[in-house]
């Protein structure tokens, strides 16, 4: 029996040769099996594990089509320029009429922009250009998302690290739909725990050396910043591939929306986890009886369960930020970060879980004097805590103008702005107000299917696309527990709950 083999053979010829040799014929369909399995499996591979998939294959392919395509791509997206000698502009009928018409075309040479830099990351790619004259970053800025799809990476973003010069950082995969790193248990080896080891000593030496040599020159801010930094956490991941760090030291107070399963819960337990075991008071309120930070009871200050509670809790800590104030006053600074050593206070974290629980009342006259109460005590938590080392974490499902005039004013305190995905749109707009109307767009359209993606943004009117780590309600408890002896004792506080348990 004969198979015609001409398509993978490509001609008669190779055709009668095949039916002679039959051997042939399995070496080719062989061969394009094993094509198309590999196809296969290094398709998978990149869903599963996208970073050792970038290391070894997907990083030597896109750099190898930025070099193969890095020429007709400028041409295409503009920004090419004249070579030498050969100009934009041209005159037509010089030498007959003795005059001319000057008019401007394509010119018939042109270069490239030089690239003198190419280095690789673990999620992609760093290319430096150096812009011809006349050109701008935001040159580059129109032809990202040309360059993205010529290289088949995720996304390309522009910055200029100096006058004359592009830094094009490309990303070779969504890091949003990646595994976050450090959320899977994985055994590690010995060799890995020893590298990592000598890794903590270098930086810890280096960190040592740099804020040595800082104290001797600055000794006063030095200090400063070094007790904000206790307010830095990572969280997540940024879509660009760099870690999300909320620094509550830069931006004090935060809004945080989203529905139910979206991320916001894990976002919450995220920050309550990593500020355990360091030296800051954490203060929870959750008027839903406590279910979503009564695992965290160990470690909390102090925690409302009622808004009766979350009432008087506000108000002490009102009292707490007005004798603060009084201290940076006696000692002729502007914040508690500045207060010496002996006198420095330590920062609290204000946790509000559902904050429409605060803010809605059945209508008696005991609601509305509470709800009076948490109002106005959030109100000025917000606008004088951040020099006292007050912050507020507002979390929330919903967060709309029905909830009242003090939602409105409350949420023009609070710089720091994340929402997830919603289930309406005056929650997103409400949330995301004076960002660009693209950052609302993009929180409407957050899948359902990857919960802890958000929209995050502040004052600037920059913003982003965010996904916060997923960290085990258990793990998270278990970690909290552990570092029960960081608690700070505020009595004030606590005296406050029991009067309002009454």
């Amino acid at each position: 029996m004969t198979i015609s083999v001409t398509g993978l053979l490509g001609s008669p010829t190779a055709t009668a040769s095949a039916a002679g040799r039959p051997w042939l014929v399995v070496v080719v369909i062989t061969a394009c099996l094993v094509v198309i399995a590999a196809r296969w499996w290094v398709g998978r591979w990149r869903d599963r594990r996208p970073g050792l998939w970038w290391r070894v294959v997907g990083a030597p392919v896109a750099l190898w089509r930025l070099g193969w395509t890095w020429r007709p791509l400028c041409e295409s997206a503009d920004l090419v320029a004249p070579s030498r000698g050969s100009g934009r502009y041209g005159v037509l009928g010089g030498r007959s009429s003795g005059g001319g018409l000057l008019v401007r075309g394509q010119p018939l040479r042109v270069v490239a922009p030089r690239r003198y830099g190419v280095r690789v990351t673990a999620r992609g790619f760093t290319v430096l250009v150096r812009m011809l004259p006349g050109q701008v970053p935001d040159d580059y800025a129109v032809a990202c998302e040309a360059m993205a799809h010529t290289w088949r990476v995720h996304q390309v973003s522009v910055s200029c690290p100096a006058p004359g010069r592009v830094a094009l950082d490309a990303v070779g995969f969504d890091p949003l739909r990646a595994p976050a790193p450090g959320t899977q248990r994985t055994r590690r080896s010995a060799g890995a725990g020893l590298r990592a080891v000598g890794a903590r000593w270098r930086a810890a030496l280096v960190w040592w050396l740099a804020v040595g040599l800082l104290r001797a020159v600055r000794p006063g801010p030095v200090a400063a910043d070094g007790a904000r930094a206790v307010l830095a956490v990572g969280v997540g991941v940024c879509q660009d591939g760099r870690a999300w760090v909320i620094d509550l030291a830069r931006r004090p107070h935060h809004l945080v929306t989203g529905a139910t399963q979206s991320g916001k819960s894990t976002l919450t337990v995220a920050l309550v986890a990593a500020l355990a075991p360091r030296p800051v008071a954490l203060v929870g309120i959750d008027a839903k009886g406590g279910v979503e930070l009564g695992p965290f009871t160990d470690r909390l200050s102090v925690l409302a369960t009622t808004r009766a509670q979350a009432a008087g809790v506000l108000e002490a800590l009102v009292d707490e930020v007005l004798d603060r104030m009084i201290t940076c006053r006696v000692h002729g600074v502007r914040s508690v970060w500045d207060l010496p050593g002996p006198v420095r206070v330590s920062p609290v974290v204000v946790v509000v879980d559902e904050i429409a629980e605060l803010f809605l009342h059945a209508g008696d006259r005991a609601g509305k004097e509470e709800v009076s109460r948490c109002v106005t005590g959030l109100v000025r938590l917000a606008q004088l805590g951040a020099a006292a080392g007050v912050h507020l974490w507002v979390a929330g499902q919903r967060f709309g103008s029905d909830l009242g005039p003090g939602a409105t004013l409350l949420r023009a305190q609070l710089s720091g702005r994340i929402c997830h995905r919603v289930t309406d749109t005056e929650t997103a707009t409400m949330t995301l107000a004076g960002l660009p109307v693209a950052a609302v767009e993009a929180a409407l359209r957050i899948p359902v299917d990857l919960p802890g993606v958000a929209v995050t943004g502040d004052d600037t009117g920059t913003w982003q696309r965010v996904r916060s780590h997923p960290v085990p309600l258990d793990d998270a408890a278990v970690l909290v527990r552990r570092h029960a002896d960081a608690r700070v004792d505020l009595p004030a506080l606590t005296a406050a709950v029991t009067t309002g348990s009454r």
